[in-house]
């Protein structure tokens, strides 16, 4: 709190030395609160003349903190409370509310027992009996699994039966469900046979299944890290194998989409709800399990289905002037179709890529064929219907040529070849003597005297043996050629 000079003079008693100037406060316009739910922008804009829907425009409020220090309105009592669900006299105490009446412990409910079965002497001598499993172990079962409400894993923990073998779960499973179902089917029943069967139900248990299952978990429980990578890198290539499937199945799809014809657009092809895929496999297996389609041969005729065969009439004179104007060329289909198919039917395309390629081993040469004379078949300036018929005629035609100069050259080359025997055979028959012995009968003591004469009948002979493989000769002219130097290699007998 300040305190000003006439406050301290009235203090001490002191003259006021000048009066206290009166203050003056300043006036402020009255201004009206915003009221809420408006934001100020829009409240500056409209003014105080709000309107009355913006007491409804109040901003919601949470939800309400707990009212700790309000000095406990509820009152709480320790009350006494039993357990229904208990069979003994346990007195326990609670704290609850002094206005929550008393009554059973709220949680008794969930103390659910489960149904227990009893037999006499006469139904387990009739129905029960089994050769691994007496009576009395029987009874010891039924009284233990009644104890401990089918806790199976504390039952085979507690199960001690005297003079009696070691049982496994699964074996004390299995007898107990065993006896349970065979009592429900042979007990009359109070409700329907749903129900009765719906109880069966909950009583199945299958030994060996379930013995296979925990083999399969230890089995699991004791790879190795190894085994582990192994089986996570057999995952990931199963998965990668999966993906390229489904990516090759869409391609083919595709693919058999459009070799059929699928989406010309033609009014007349129409594609089953299969599709493409209806070709695989799995889908005429899928029409075998149908049914209607049992007996239809899997072609793709069963998939593409096409209108009533249109009868061939001759195009009316007003669309044949229409075409010819607008340069329309109509295939007809192949002959000796009975009807419309689809693979006679022929999808738009380029009359470019129609046109023929030769064939790679003579492409060369038809190509040099084409050069000399100044054309280049790869690529047409201008292809027309005329054009491509012209070019096409042209290419059949040399490859016709290069093909017939091919043969022409073989025969060509046999002739010289036979000429060139025929003139080795006219030289020895002439060069030879009556009374003269073969080139190869030469006597070896003037063969070791004379090596030059061995070293000629031996060349004589490779040069025979050359002339017998060559299957081509050179364009030389070999006939005058051979005589003399075969001629000039003779040995003659001493």
């Amino acid at each position: 709190m300040a305190l000003s000079a006439s406050d301290i003079r009235s203090a001490l008693s002191l003259p006021q030395s000048t009066p206290a100037p009166a203050h003056h406060r300043k006036t402020h316009p009255s201004t009206t609160k915003k009221p809420d739910g408006i934001s100020r922008e829009l409240y500056s804009l409209i003014g105080p003349s709000a309107p009355s829907l913006a007491a409804h425009l109040a901003k919601p409020r949470l939800r309400q903190k707990p009212n700790l220090g309000g000095g406990g309105t509820v009152k709480w009592e320790h009350r006494p409370f039993g357990n229904s669900a208990r069979s003994d006299t346990l007195q326990l105490f609670h704290w609850v509310k002094l206005s929550d009446p008393i009554g059973d412990y709220p949680f008794a409910k969930y103390n659910v027992q489960p149904q227990s079965y009893t037999y006499s002497q006469d139904e387990y001598s009739r129905l029960l009996e089994d050769s691994e499993w007496t009576k009395e172990e029987t009874d010891y079962l039924f009284s233990i699994v009644q104890e401990y409400d089918l806790r199976w894993y504390v039952i085979h923990d507690r199960y001690n039966f005297p003079d009696g073998p070691i049982r496994a779960i699964e074996d004390l499973k299995d007898r107990y469900y065993s006896v349970c179902r065979k009592l429900i089917r042979n007990r009359p029943c109070a409700g329907d046979e749903s129900s009765r069967s719906q109880l069966l139900n909950s009583y199945q248990f299958d030994k060996e299944r379930e013995k296979m299952r925990k083999n399969y978990v230890a089995s699991l429980e004791d790879r190795t890290p190894e085994e582990i990578a192994e089986e996570e890198a057999l995952f990931v290539e199963l998965k990668r194998l999966e993906q390229n499937e489904r990516k090759f199945r869409k391609e083919r799809d595709d693919l058999l989409r459009t070799l059929l014809g699928a989406d010309s657009g033609l009014p007349d092809i129409v594609v089953e709800e299969d599709g493409p895929a209806a070709l695989s496999i799995e889908g005429i297996r899928k029409k075998k399990k149908g049914g209607p389609d049992f007996d239809l041969p899997p072609t793709p005729s069963n998939i593409i289905q096409l209108g009533p065969p249109v009868s061939k009439r001759p195009p009316p004179p007003k669309s044949a002037v229409y075409d010819a104007q607008h340069c329309i060329v109509r295939v007809d289909p192949p002959a000796g179709s009975s009807n419309t198919t689809k693979v006679t039917h022929v999808p738009a395309h380029l009359r470019s890529f129609k046109l023929p390629v030769p064939k790679a081993t003579i492409a060369p040469k038809v190509a040099q064929a084409l050069a000399e004379l100044g054309i280049t078949y790869s690529r047409l300036v201008m292809p027309t219907r005329d054009n491509c018929s012209q070019l096409e005629s042209l290419l059949d035609a040399t490859t016709a040529l290069i093909e017939t100069k091919k043969i022409v050259d073989r025969v060509e080359q046999d002739i010289r070849v036979l000429k060139a025997r025929l003139g080795i055979r006219e030289s020895e028959s002439a060069d030879r003597d009556p009374k003269e012995s073969t080139p190869m009968d030469v006597d070896e003591s003037k063969q070791d005297r004379d090596g030059e004469g061995e070293g000629r009948a031996q060349s004589v002979i490779r040069g025979r043996k050359q002339l017998c493989r060559s299957i081509s000769v050179s364009s030389i002219d070999t006939s005058a050629s051979l005589p003399t130097r075969t001629g000039t290699k003779r040995q003659k007998r001493g």
